[in-house]
């Protein structure tokens, strides 16, 4: 069991952009939190530029979202990420593209020593800090995998979302619903 989902955010865009590039449209339905479909998610601005979220939750969905589509949404200087986990095999990725381009990347495999976790490109700092924090709760309890918990962390620390933690808001249906 587990989490089966992956979701791409791109920031300087809205989310109609996000909709037509995906092939999906509003069903005007919203929910507190996503379940198994695809969903929609404007994260509030505060100080930092807004990111609108495209989310494909469960194992009938998580694999029509992939990076190839978060790559072209990148063109033009966009900051787009590409997120994807398995929890049932425990791969997971994080991609940033910009202007087509792959900028850094995070893998984890846990069948694969080499990606745990594989770190390319020019990575932001936040990452080695996530990197640290998870090693040393390693390192406390070793029969916990804390670093397969390092893409999704960072995408929290630089999104605003992560999809296995509660969003915390004055908006009881900040979700809304997909339908392809």
């Amino acid at each position: 069991m587990g989490y089966r989902v992956s979701w791409i955010a791109r920031t300087g865009t809205s989310m109609d952009e996000l909709l037509r590039a995906s092939r999906r449209k509003r069903t005007g339905e919203c929910h507190e939190f996503p379940d198994v479909g695809f969903y929609l998610l404007e994260l509030p601005k505060g100080d930092l530029e807004a990111w609108v979220v495209l989310i494909a939750d469960g194992s009938d969905y998580f694999m029509d979202l992939d990076e190839s589509l978060a790559q072209s949404l990148s063109e033009g200087g966009n900051e787009t990420m590409y997120f994807v986990c398995s929890d049932t095999v425990m791969v997971t990725d994080l991609k940033c593209f910009r202007d087509g381009e792959i900028v850094w990347s995070i893998e984890y495999d846990c069948e694969d020593e080499t990606k745990r976790p594989a770190i390319t490109g020019d990575a932001p700092a936040i990452v080695n800090e996530v990197l640290k924090g998870l090693r040393s709760q390693q390192e406390n309890d070793a029969d916990t995998d804390y670093i397969y918990d390092l893409t999704a962390e960072v995408g929290c620390r630089l999104v605003g979302f992560r999809h296995d933690t509660d969003f915390e808001t004055d908006d009881p249906a900040l979700f809304q619903v997909l339908a392809g």
